[in-house]
């Protein structure tokens, strides 16, 4: 609830801090730069428009994401090739700045707290990589947010449109729809639907043949990352860690098998979080979750991905500082994104000739077990909205 002048100036500060930032990654772009993923895909769509094949089958590089993507991207690839990058970024910025509005709100909306400011400056410092180098990311981040807001407040139409866009974005939001779709019984069927709907998509755009090579191609490609994401250098995982400093080398079945134990915690977890909590807790902690588990255990995670964390952190922060008045966790949160924000230089100082890929999932283990200690120790209130104690409105 704004009833402030200093609540309105704090508000106009946050947007135009999204603003300032597109504003820079922008004169970056027109100025000429390298550091940018943009190209993969624009080929993608120029491709997907040529009928050529999408994917080179090495699951490295490249165009590695699902031919919606290619197809989403196609309004970009027509203008210009700094035009297409600096919309692209300006989409990206939007989408995330959007959801990360909406999640401050639905936090906020029940003690009349304002939380967007904060968490814009908890956010956006972890947001500069992604936006810079034009990584999708940081819409499909957005569109998480956006997703999970619309599920607690039982808007299925819309949680299941702002899902199937993030699912052609990128794959890895197929963790959060199937957590999703677990917990939340009246969106299954939607969900469903929604996704058959995109699957089905790009038939309406391309001989049914072509589209049915490039879905086998993706297919291929798909299994051949996950597969050298698990044997490769340079990916931002607790097993490439523990690689890298103790030189500790975690056969590949046995990652799967802690990945598999895991999943199955995380949706134990998402369960409870339905049962012990309300609707608004329920989609911060499944959020929150959901992208934990993106961090820790998918095989491709690196240091940009770290952005779907930043509104997970911020929210907890902000509900620490403004609304809960706890000083500790707002310390340990802002040295938790601080060290993210600041991880290269620190892993430089502290192990100059290791690999730059160990100390941001440290710092989501951290963040895993702060969550986890909220989680089970703060008292709540249940899923229907009757008190558990005196901390109704806590996280």
């Amino acid at each position: 609830m704004i009833s402030s002048s200093g609540n309105r100036r704090a508000l106009w500060i946050a947007w135009s801090s999204w603003a300032l930032l597109f504003l820079v990654v922008g004169a970056i772009i027109a100025s000429g730069t390298d550091r940018t993923v943009v190209p993969a895909y624009r080929l993608g769509a120029l491709n997907w428009l040529a009928g050529r094949g999408l994917y080179d089958g090495t699951g490295i590089g490249g165009f590695v994401y699902f031919p919606q993507a290619a197809i989403l991207f196609i309004p970009f690839a027509m203008v210009s090739q700094t035009a297409g990058e600096v919309l692209w970024r300006l989409v990206n910025i939007a989408v995330f700045a959007a959801g990360l509005k909406s999640f401050a709100c639905l936090a906020g909306e029940r003690s009349g707290k304002e939380l967007f400011p904060l968490m814009t400056l908890a956010a956006l410092p972890l947001a500069w990589d992604c936006a810079r180098n034009g990584q999708a990311t940081l819409a499909l981040a957005g569109l998480m947010l956006l997703g999970v807001v619309d599920i607690a407040r039982t808007r299925w139409l819309r949680a299941t449109l702002w899902l199937a866009i993030g699912l052609a974005v990128k794959p890895l939001v197929i963790v959060l729809i199937l957590l999703i779709m677990a917990v939340y019984r009246p969106i299954t069927w939607r969900l469903l639907l929604g996704i058959a709907a995109l699957e089905l998509s790009p038939f309406l755009m391309q001989y049914p043949g072509y589209v049915l090579q490039q879905y086998s191609a993706c297919f291929q490609n798909m299994t051949t990352a996950a597969h050298v994401s698990v044997i490769a250098h340079g990916w931002t995982t607790p097993f490439t860690a523990l690689r890298t400093i103790a030189g500790i080398d975690v056969p590949e079945r046995i990652q799967t098998a802690i990945r598999l134990l895991a999943a199955g915690g995380t949706l134990a977890l998402c369960f409870y979080t339905r049962k012990r909590h309300d609707n608004v807790h329920s989609a911060v902690y499944i959020y929150s979750l959901a992208v934990l588990y993106l961090m820790l255990f998918s095989p491709r995670t690196e240091n940009n991905t770290y952005v779907m964390l930043g509104p997970a952190i911020a929210v907890f922060l902000a509900t620490a500082f403004q609304i809960e008045k706890r000083t500790g966790e707002v310390i340990l949160l802002a040295a938790i994104l601080l060290v993210i924000v600041a991880q290269r230089p620190i892993e430089r100082f502290l192990a100059p000739q290791a690999e730059h890929v160990w100390l941001s999932p440290l710092m989501g283990t951290c963040f895993a077990l702060y969550l986890l200690f909220r989680f089970f120790t703060h008292q709540t209130r249940n899923a229907h909205g009757s008190s558990i104690g005196s901390a109704g409105t806590q996280l």
